[in-house]
């Protein structure tokens, strides 16, 4: 692509309304999921100089199911509201560098996402600030390596933990019903903090580790919350690219396609050239829309 046509491609993006419509859901889906996840579990992360006696299985045990309840419902709900966006909401950083590294989205949208939730996350964080009692504003929120974990250890689990997360996320993105989409994701959330919290307080997302470093001003062990989960990120998501079924188009595949459009069913394939071959079930719908032009700005 010359450099031309690269910057009217920009220059075409920028101007699309339904663009800035995605990049504003970013910034404000992020800033609540900040807000509810972070708040709903201040109270629960032990502070840096809480002691090892006074942390028990089941007080941990307790705080990750309430942090897991807490930050999987909010994202399920959050991308549950996005479903009708032209542009998808990501939430995560980790998750649009992984649909960068895939060719799923350009650049210039990855690039205005990740800032989009690097500000709603700081917003997030603020606002939560000014709204808990001043005992809570020590750690609001802050994920840190806890109590004998390595640094190491940490950047494993933040990696694996998000690996999965990005997984859920493309195979939620390829679902063919869109009612569920959210939910797969927010148990992914889910499951991740209950694996993690007790080791790094299960980030899994560089923007949600961001902001409340930058409102407290911790930054301990802060790399681990980014490398480890977009590195996991990127690999979870080429990792999908090169597992996922091919689909009935695969060439030498037999399966037949049913297409619909205007109405009206088709029924397209191609004659067994061998007598003995067996007939096989219409695997999937294809359907033709019209939508209107996308307005600019």
């Amino acid at each position: 692509m010359s450099n031309t046509s690269y910057l009217e491609t920009i220059t075409t993006t920028l101007k699309r309304l339904n663009f800035w419509k995605s990049v504003k859901c970013e910034f404000m889906m992020t800033l609540f999921y900040v807000l509810f996840g972070c708040g709903a579990t201040s109270s629960l992360i032990p502070s840096s100089d809480a002691k090892q006696s006074d942390i028990t299985p089941a007080s941990l045990t307790s705080s990750a199911l309430s942090a897991a309840l807490a930050f999987g419902l909010t994202a399920a709900v959050m991308l549950h509201c996005s479903l009708r966006l032209e542009g998808s909401v990501h939430l995560n950083p980790a998750v649009t560098i992984a649909l960068l590294c895939t060719r799923r989205t350009s650049v210039i949208s990855a690039l205005f996402h990740v800032m989009a939730q690097c500000l709603g996350a700081l917003a997030g964080a603020g606002v939560l600030y000014g709204v808990t009692p001043a005992r809570l504003h020590s750690n609001l929120g802050v994920t840190m390596v806890m109590g004998r974990t390595g640094r190491g250890q940490a950047f494993g689990i933040e990696f694996v933990s998000t690996f999965v997360l990005v997984f859920a996320y493309f195979a939620s993105s390829e679902s063919a019903s869109w009612r569920f989409k959210p939910l797969p994701i927010g148990l992914a959330i889910s499951a991740g903090t209950v694996f993690g919290w007790q080791y790094t307080g299960a980030s899994m997302n560089p923007a949600r580790s961001l902001g409340p470093a930058v409102v407290c001003n911790q930054w301990a062990d802060h790399w681990v919350y980014w490398v480890g989960p977009i590195l996991g990120g990127i690999l979870g998501g080429i990792t999908y690219e090169y597992s996922q079924w091919a689909g009935p188009d695969t060439p030498g595949s037999t399966h037949r396609r049913f297409s619909c459009s205007e109405g009206v069913g088709r029924l397209d394939h191609e004659q067994s050239s061998s007598k003995d071959s067996v007939e096989e079930t219409p695997t999937e719908l294809t359907f033709s829309v019209t939508m209107a032009d996308d307005p600019e700005v």
